[in-house]
């Protein structure tokens, strides 16, 4: 996943502190052989670090939303996935 596009979800559900979780991951590198001062460092902008404690919480933030706008736009379309949500929940 985009950490931009990750950012911009958090923000749509109004989850505060986006800000300081852009700043936890922004540069952020990793090193394939960490002791290998060789290796190269790789910055990334896309993905989650999977070691970091807050790993599942964003993931999740993540795939809810996706599920969310997924059964909203097939509920416009008259598209049923099993899922309903109210109209007053939308948005």
């Amino acid at each position: 996943m985009s950490q931009a596009t990750l950012w911009q979800v958090i923000r749509m559900f109004k989850i505060p502190d986006v800000d300081l979780l852009e700043q936890i991951y922004e540069g952020a590198t990793i090193r394939l052989a960490p002791n290998n001062e060789k290796s190269a460092m790789i910055t990334f902008n896309i993905g989650l670090a999977q070691e970091s404690i807050t790993f599942p919480q964003l993931f999740n933030t993540f795939i809810n939303a996706l599920i969310y706008m997924l059964t909203v736009t097939g509920q416009n379309e008259n598209i049923s996935d099993g899922l309903q949500i109210r109209k007053d929940q939308n948005g």
